[in-house]
């Protein structure tokens, strides 16, 4: 038998409902997705977030024959020993299982193996960037200088965008200019399959979350964070609430602002009407709970979880970024409103309120586009990507 190319798929963790997110999963789903006669791979987390449905997902990804692993526990007292520890285990994973292409999906792990390959110990690099350009390392000026524009063009050997902005914002990079070096635009992807399965109870989801069976449900799925603007969903929720007694919000997700966007609708007189589910494994019944869906987000690169609302058959209300418009499109398939606008978002809410007929032609349309983005076409591309690569290393 020809020997398989065998991949690291490297994440920061595969806590998708807290900390890793949709790249976790699009991660997961790409290793699953694979063709196994041509690739071996091997799905990475950096670190370990301790929780029960990580430690069930790793489990059964390995008794589905996808060796999974992460490198050690994270710390949040001690985040730089940590990404020593991290990068020591990951180091110590190659030389049992040497790898011919580590593709890392996290600015974490696009450091980690930078340094295997400064130290002379990493084979073929593939870089998959998964947020807008001007994102990365917000909060590390200097260090985004040092990466994104110098050792990153300079040393993978293939970058990835997720959307074609992503991928035209690579190109614009002084020094990948100068060394004439293109980025790929690989779309994020979707296991359509996920939302064609069995017919969910929609009503005793209701009744587990305390909603009545009357209630028009605006629902959210994300990391409760900065980047997807819960805090501006929080305070569009009190203005559709006071229009819309029958106005319910769910919140499905965790995240270090969560005490913070609970003490914020406490404090509009919400509280009792907008559900934080924290951490959930069963997005796809919950998204059937829904009479419309909200994203929004201050930036995406592709986002995931909008493209399982379109394949859930949700009429979508979404911020006007660039990742979105590669999805949707305004009065089309869905109703897009400015970013950093709550007044626009309860508009927007409560248009679709008013209107269910349009939001389900919006569905209907969203559900046929998002079918141009599933795993099997995306899986392909990568695979057509990592067998161009190998004949740089002699595979």
């Amino acid at each position: 038998m020809k020997k398989r190319i065998r991949v690291y798929e490297i994440v920061f963790s595969f806590d998708i409902e807290s900390g890793g997110g949709g790249i976790s999963r699009f991660a997961t789903t790409l290793s699953k997705s694979l063709d196994p006669e041509r690739f071996e791979p091997i799905l990475c987390g950096l670190w370990d977030r301790g929780s029960e449905e990580e430690k069930q997902r790793i489990q059964q990804l390995n008794e589905n024959g996808i060796y999974t692993f992460t490198c050690t526990h994270w710390d949040e007292q001690h985040p730089y020993r940590s990404f020593a520890r991290a990068y020591l285990g990951l180091r110590t994973a190659l030389k049992r299982l040497p790898a011919d292409i580590l593709n890392s999906h996290s600015e974490f792990s696009d450091m980690a193996v930078l340094l295997l390959k400064l130290a002379g110990k990493a084979p073929v690099l593939v870089r998959t960037l998964h947020n807008e350009l001007r994102v990365v390392w917000r909060r590390r000026p200097l260090r985004r200088l040092v990466f994104t524009q110098i050792l990153d063009p300079l040393l993978f050997d293939a970058e990835i965008g997720v959307s074609r902005f992503i991928k035209e914002n690579l190109d614009r990079r002084w020094l990948a200019k100068r060394l004439k070096r293109k980025a790929r635009a690989i779309n994020n992807a979707l296991d359509i399959h996920r939302f064609r399965g069995e017919t969910v109870d929609m009503e005793a989801i209701r009744r587990e979350l305390g909603i009545p069976e009357d209630a028009y449900v605006i629902g959210s799925v994300g990391r409760l964070c900065e980047q997807k603007g819960f805090d501006l969903l929080v305070d569009a929720a009190a203005e559709v609430v006071k229009a819309t007694p029958e106005a319910w919000f769910l919140i499905v997700g965790d995240g270090d602002a969560a005490e913070t966007l609970k003490q914020q609708a406490a404090s509009l007189g919400i509280g009792r009407r907008v559900i934080f589910t924290g951490q959930r494994s069963d997005v796809e019944a919950l998204l059937t709970a829904m009479d419309l869906f909200v994203c929004s987000s201050r930036w995406e690169g592709l986002s995931t979880v909008l493209m399982e609302a379109m394949a859930a058959g949700v009429p979508i209300v979404a911020t006007d970024i660039p990742g979105n418009r590669e999805l949707l499109r305004d009065g089309d398939n869905a109703w897009l409103i400015p970013v950093e606008n709550p007044r626009a978002l309860a508009a927007a809410v409560l248009a679709a309120r008013g209107n269910i007929e349009l939001g389900r032609r919006y569905a209907h349309q969203a559900g046929l586009d998002v079918l141009d983005f599933g795993i099997t076409q995306v899986a392909a591309q990568y695979g057509h990507l990592y067998q161009e690569l190998m004949p740089k290393k002699g595979g």
